[in-house]
């Protein structure tokens, strides 16, 4: 897997969308069929965006998690939760390992968060090899923590739902080749409709800030130097030698 820039695709989603907590999924080998909306964020009735949200791009297809629970995609993992969704395979040998590593660290940065205010759902795109077992494994290999699900189902149910998300390449022959898929992992508040992506690839201190953002309100959000120098971006000066010589002549 690499990272591209070229997923233009997750405005579909995020264009739609507006801008919470949820509660703790269990931590045991039980998962809840229809587990309860947050009262804190979510309002009585759905309104019509989160409607249509729902039914555009929240499929409601059947998946079994890594610990051989089946479930459903929107009823029980996504409605009235905060998410973190990103789409892997066991066997990827490029940049899923390092994925993985950033987001179960982004996790241990948030704290009592992780598992309580916010669920970490890792769908697989080679669903034929990563079965529970498999996934469990994985799991248990990268230390992740509770309220993180890795998920397994119908291949063709799990390509529908990437695409419905977003996370696809508009080149058709890459998007094909399971080695290129996007890196990102999508964000969302589904009881405040807010939604947006960012790179697994980022620092994990950087994924955290934006998990934050996802669960609070605009104006509780960290602002400023100190959201800044967390994690300052480094710069680096590099010269490079250019051979003059190839350059055409102008008289």
């Amino acid at each position: 897997m690499r990272l591209r820039l070229t997923v233009l695709s997750v405005v579909l989603l995020l264009g739609v969308v507006g801008g919470g907590c949820s509660e703790r999924p269990p931590t045991g080998r039980t998962l809840p069929s229809a587990p309860p909306s947050p009262s804190k964020t979510s309002a009585p009735h759905p309104t019509d965006r989160q409607v249509a949200i729902r039914d555009q791009h929240l499929l409601n297809i059947k998946l079994t998690t890594h610990e051989g629970r089946a479930v459903r995609f929107y009823d029980d993992l996504v409605k009235g939760k905060v998410v973190a969704i990103n789409f892997m395979f066991t066997t990827c040998g490029n940049s899923c390992p390092l994925s993985t590593v950033h987001l179960a660290e982004a996790q241990k940065l948030l704290g009592e968060r992780a598992g309580r205010d916010v669920t970490f759902l890792s769908i697989t795109l080679d669903p034929e090899h990563d079965t529970p077992r498999v996934l469990q494994a994985y799991a248990k290999a990268y230390g992740v923590g509770p309220g993180w699900y890795f998920l397994t189902g119908n291949k063709d149910d799990i390509e529908r739902l990437r695409r419905k998300l977003g996370v696809y390449d508009l080149d058709p022959i890459v998007d094909a080749d399971r080695n290129q898929h996007s890196g990102i992992v999508v964000l969302g508040n589904e009881p405040r409709r807010r939604w947006k992506a960012v790179s697994t690839l980022s620092k994990p201190v950087r994924i955290r800030q934006a998990i934050e953002r996802t669960i609070l309100p605009p104006n509780k959000w960290p602002r400023g130097a100190a959201v800044v120098n967390e994690a300052p971006y480094e710069v680096r000066d590099v010269v490079e030698p250019v051979d003059l010589s190839a350059l055409p002549r102008r008289d």
